[in-house]
Formats: C-alpha cells, sequence, structure tokens
C-alpha cells in the first residue's frame, strides 16, 4: 500500500542527504561523499519498492522531487568538474616531473637539472 507520508519523509531525508552531499563535494571531502552516496543508494532502493500505479502524488511531493532533481544535477556537475580538477593536476605534476628529472649521463655521471619543476604550465 502507498504511504504519501512516508514517500515525503524519504523525500525530505533525500533531499537533506544531497545538500550535505554538495557541502562535502565544494570542501572537498571524498569521504563524507562517499558515505552520503551509500545513503542515497538506501533511500533510491527503498523508493523503488513503490508501485507506481499506487502512486497518488500531491504538488508538495511534485516540487520536492523536483527540487532534488536539480540538486541531484547540481551535485553531478560538481563532481565532474572535481574529476576534471584532478586530472589537470595530474598531467601538469606528470609534464613537470616528466620534462625535468635529475639521471645519469651515459658516462655514468649524475646530471642536476637547473630547471625548476613548477606546478603553473607557463606555456600557455
Amino acid at each position: 500500500m502507498f504511504d504519501l507520508k512516508g514517500l515525503r519523509k524519504q523525500l525530505r531525508e533525500l533531499l537533506a542527504i544531497l545538500k550535505d552531499e554538495k557541502e562535502a563535494l565544494i570542501k572537498n571531502d571524498s569521504p563524507v561523499v562517499a558515505s552520503l552516496i551509500e545513503r542515497k543508494i538506501e533511500i533510491v532502493s527503498s523508493l523503488e519498492e513503490l508501485k507506481k500505479d499506487d502512486a497518488k502524488i500531491d504538488e508538495e511531493t511534485i516540487k520536492l522531487i523536483e527540487e532534488i532533481k536539480d540538486l541531484q544535477e547540481t551535485n553531478l556537475l560538481l563532481t565532474k568538474q572535481a574529476i576534471k580538477f584532478q586530472e589537470k593536476l595530474i598531467e601538469t605534476i606528470a609534464t613537470n616531473i616528466n620534462a625535468v628529472a635529475d639521471t645519469y649521463s651515459q658516462k655514468g655521471e649524475y646530471n642536476k637539472q637547473t630547471q625548476d619543476i613548477n606546478l603553473i604550465d607557463h606555456k600557455v
């Protein structure tokens, strides 16, 4: 049987989790994000058990669902942005490490590179 009050309670809980997730994404707090994702999965799986035929959703519930959808899209964009930043950072570090490294010459002498390693790509 469909329980509209129970549905709203779960949607509000999901909305609170999404807000916490947004803050954790902004602060780049990976452990918190991981725990929040686990909680989201639990709520979504319980929501999936509802039969669509039983749903008689009112205006308040529709607004909650729309707010959840918008916040989830924002969190997804924040996640993609964080991933791109990490990829660029790793790429920049790898480029500088590969370009400048202390090595031994063919004669067995230690060659010290005089160029500084920078995290900022000055070629642009």
